[in-house]
């Protein structure tokens, strides 16, 4: 089968989407496929010239990694080139930006390619959060209170900061509406600490949600095709699951299934399916929860193309009920064959 693996883009989450990207194209080239692999930012083979994946520099593993600007009409050339007229299903490794937010779905649809994971507007409703968290609470789901702020022209004034520390008690969080990885996101313990976390999220998107801090345990769970995985609970060594914790070997420990009540365990997988339904995401979905310390749940927020790098969640609940991270590759793309 030919696949097309699209990794790299246009977000802060480019070194990601790289990593995931080699581990996928080695996983497709063990499976017997002809892989061929672009940034869709430029157009340009992420392939060297003896078909193996561009060697990651140790800048990858780092939110750092330069992100080029993005030429809009590179992938289109690209899927319109001889090479790709024929291609069966294409792979998406991409995390955040374009790659996510429905844009690049939308022209694969038009293309009338086959893709993983979700269409383009179940992208666009799970990479604004704001929007999937007014979903959710129209279901019955509990999230932690919430306000969206737009901040035309990153200009953080008096009336804001006056505006969020009335409406909320501290602490609280900040991050950017539409952006993943836990880029640009914030604690904030205190009115003088708010305009550096405006200032942190605002860097990365004019968007801008904060919402209530919930003390409790981060706890993850994975959506294949309707079906729920095991539960992750992520015990970071930080305070909070941030960038750092996220990928860097050693910094969180995992436990899967997460240690928690079964009746409660329940509770939060069907409300992960139910959320899929609900925002009409498809493929392998990760869905983010706080448990408080009254077993009470929190929904935070759901990811559409969720990291597939060695430390990742979702490839690390489906390993718990014997899904290898090769089998789980070779489900999404019957998965999106089939779709």
């Amino acid at each position: 089968m030919k696949v097309l693996l699209l990794a790299g883009g246009d977000s802060s989450e480019r070194s990601v989407s790289l990593n995931s990207g080699k581990a996928v194209y080695d996983t497709l080239q063990r499976l017997g496929h002809k892989v061929y692999a672009i940034d869709p930012s430029t157009g340009r083979s992420l392939l060297t010239s003896d078909g193996a994946f561009v060697e990651l520099k140790a800048e990858a593993t780092s939110k750092s990694l330069p992100t080029p600007v993005s030429k809009t009409w590179s992938l289109a050339t690209a899927l319109g080139s001889p090479g790709f007229t024929d291609i069966d299903v294409v792979f998406i490794t991409l995390h955040g930006g374009s790659g996510e937010n429905g844009k690049i779905q939308c022209l694969l649809d038009l293309a009338g390619k086959k893709y993983t994971g979700s269409n383009m507007a179940a992208s666009a409703i799970a990479m604004d959060k704001a929007v999937a968290k007014r979903l959710c609470v129209s279901e019955d789901i509990r999230t932690p209170d919430w306000a969206l702020y737009r901040i035309r022209g990153k200009k953080i004034d008096d009336r804001l900061l006056h505006e969020i520390s009335h409406r909320f008690e501290f602490p609280i969080i900040v991050k950017p509406n539409d952006g993943g990885s836990t880029i640009g996101l914030s604690k904030v313990d205190s009115e003088k600490e708010l305009p550096e976390a405006l200032e942190k999220g605002v860097a990365e998107s004019s968007d801008i949600l904060v919402e209530e801090y919930i003390l409790g345990r981060e706890i993850t769970a994975a959506v294949l095709d309707g079906r729920s995985l095991p539960l992750v609970e992520i015990r970071p060594e930080n305070e909070l699951y941030d960038f750092e914790a996220k990928y860097t070997k050693g910094k969180s420990d995992y436990i899967v299934p997460a240690e928690i009540d079964d009746a409660v365990a329940r509770s939060i997988q069907q409300a992960a399916v139910k959320i899929c339904s609900i925002v009409g995401a498809t493929g392998l979905v990760r869905v983010d929860f706080i448990l408080d310390a009254k077993n009470e749940f929190y929904f935070l927020e759901l990811n559409t193309l969720p990291g597939m790098t060695e430390l990742s969640l979702a490839p690390m609940a489906a390993s718990a009920v014997g899904i290898g991270f090769d089998q789980l590759i070779a489900k999404l793309i019957e998965s999106a064959l089939h779709r």
